[in-house]
């Protein structure tokens, strides 16, 4: 019986250091997404792949409830990220963490137009959502896909601003989606 209690209690210690290997390897990557997007000074409102829409409520204690809705692919996007900072609160000062998509899911999700498999991870759309106390919220955004290979990953970074009334875009310029690439010149896989 002893032996059986210790073996149980090294498979739970095991799976503790895992886990929080996990959880230090997923807020890196969402460390460096965030700062990707601090870094950036080029944002478009919208996108040639798929549609971004937003809206806000008001909630029964005064703060707002925000959501940002990505769907309607229009080409296959595989492994999505989606990260949104609000009012571009710096990330070392940041006192919450920032809705996302993507980096501490355990399962991918992908977008393939006109078809979803929700238990396979193919989804129809997906629903970033926040809480804020103001009655707009500034978002710049970072939206990251791979191709149907996975060879490539692509990123656009977008801003807009949401309030009651809606979903109004900070800027008007639309670059293509940057390919990100590896340290060695070879696009990333």
């Amino acid at each position: 019986m002893q032996k059986l209690l210790t073996s149980l209690l090294c498979a739970f210690m095991l799976a503790g250091c895992f886990a929080r290997k996990e959880n230090s390897t997923n807020f890196a990557a969402y460390e460096g997404f965030y700062k990707s997007i601090q870094d950036n000074d080029k944002f478009q409102d919208g996108s040639l792949y798929y549609q971004i829409t937003a809206e806000m409520s008001t909630l029964a204690d005064g703060t707002h409830r925000y959501y940002i809705f990505l769907d309607d692919a229009q080409i296959a996007m595989y492994d999505v990220v989606l990260l949104a900072i609000e009012n571009s609160t710096p990330f070392e000062s940041g006192t919450k963490m920032m809705p996302s998509i993507g980096i501490f899911e355990s399962q991918d999700y992908s977008l393939i137009p006109n078809q979803a498999r929700t238990e396979k991870g193919f989804v129809k759309g997906l629903v970033l959502s926040g809480e804020t106390p103001d009655d707009s919220v500034d978002i710049t955004m970072l939206v990251e896909w791979r191709d149907k290979n996975k060879e490539n990953a692509h990123r656009e970074y977008l801003s807009f601003t949401i309030t009651e009334a809606g979903f109004t875009a900070v800027s008007r310029q639309m670059p293509e989606a940057e390919l990100i690439e590896s340290e060695e010149g070879q696009p990333n896989e």
